[in-house]
């Protein structure tokens, strides 16, 4: 459809028609000189196109990935949440299930999701994380006011169940081989994880700041990672590894971030990690939250108060209990084992 002046001056209005015969024609409708002829050529231009538009379809409602922006946007996440959740989402899930439209979503659509990251080698832990934001997103939007969606229709599907693998705290000889082949601000990272337990990500360990240690009370204020325990805790600092701070803090001139590259603040460790084992020459897979694990295994063996552990490391007892449940089996059979018998 279009319409146009020809050599005389006539304006018209031609379009494409089917004849008898199934064949396609160029049909003219002819409507004067002037601006008055343009105008009729126009509006009659204007009515044809109506009538060719197709009706619109019934909208399915809004895409996944309408949903994933709003739930990103409007929903409270930390600083490193809020990244890695863009991570994923950019990344892997929105490009595999972003374009479907969410209230049409089914369980085969999530199987062949989990199928496709399996072809690609991903490890089911991964996998369950995905699932778990995507069906955080959908029960997300259908709590809200007035609801983005009538109802999750994969609220109850069921993830594939978590790896197996157990990967053991680094021992003490893996322990000195990664700590001899640490840059600077690594070695920092390493002592300060395994001297009091902290979380080795943005909100704990990488935000810890010179002004945060109390040198006369030996303590160190850790803003927590919101995992379920305490806002911020004091944490007390070893005797024999006060020295050592002291002497960083000299070094940086007592101000700054205390873990940094070049007096620059480091948000994540991974690949200053990976090339610190490859020069340790350790195969095995090791985690920076592994050193972690390692204080709080080192402090149940020794029989630590497990409410004072909790208040330590920031996590409740009964999530320490769940973890770590081959240490406090131990411990649970030291305690029975202290029980005198009855004569």
């Amino acid at each position: 459809m279009a319409y146009t002046q020809l050599k005389d001056g006539r304006w018209i209005c031609y379009y494409r028609v089917c004849g008898e015969d199934g064949k396609s024609r160029v049909k003219k409708e002819y409507f004067g000189r002037g601006a008055e002829g343009q105008a009729k050529a126009k509006a009659r231009d204007a009515e044809l196109g109506l009538k060719k538009r197709r009706p619109r379809k019934a909208t399915l409602g809004p895409s996944l990935a309408a949903l994933a922006q709003s739930y990103f946007e409007n929903k409270y996440f930390n600083d490193n949440s809020r990244k890695q959740l863009l991570i994923r989402l950019d990344s892997t899930i929105l490009p595999k299930v972003g374009d479907v439209p969410a209230i049409k979503l089914t369980d085969a659509d999530l199987d062949q999701y989990v199928y496709q990251r399996r072809q690609d080698g991903v490890k089911n832990s991964t996998i369950r994380r995905e699932i778990t934001d995507i069906q955080a997103i959908l029960n997300w939007s259908v709590s809200r006011r007035p609801p983005l969606i009538p109802y999750n229709p994969v609220r109850d599907y069921k993830k594939p169940p978590a790896d197996d693998a157990v990967i053991l705290p680094p021992t003490p000889k893996e322990s000195r081989a990664i700590l001899q082949a640490a840059s600077p601000h690594i070695k920092r990272f390493i002592l300060l994880a395994y001297y009091i337990g902290l979380r080795p990500g943005a909100v704990e360990l990488l935000s810890l700041t010179w002004k945060k240690v109390n040198w006369e009370a030996k303590t160190i204020l850790i803003v927590s990672a919101r995992k379920g325990g305490p806002v911020q805790r004091q944490v007390p600092l070893p005797d024999h590894f006060i020295e050592q701070l002291k002497q960083w803090h000299d070094d940086d001139g007592q101000k700054g971030y205390i873990i940094h590259y070049n007096g620059k603040p480091i948000k994540t460790i991974k690949s200053a990690w990976k090339n610190t084992l490859e020069r340790a020459r350790i195969t095995r897979r090791i985690r920076p939250y592994d050193l972690r694990h390692n204080f709080i295994t080192m402090a149940l063996e020794d029989g630590a108060d497990m409410k004072a552990l909790s208040e330590i490391v920031g996590s409740r007892p009964e999530t320490i209990m769940k973890h770590y449940q081959h240490v406090t089996s131990e411990l649970h059979r030291r305690t029975i084992d202290k029980i005198p018998p009855l004569k």
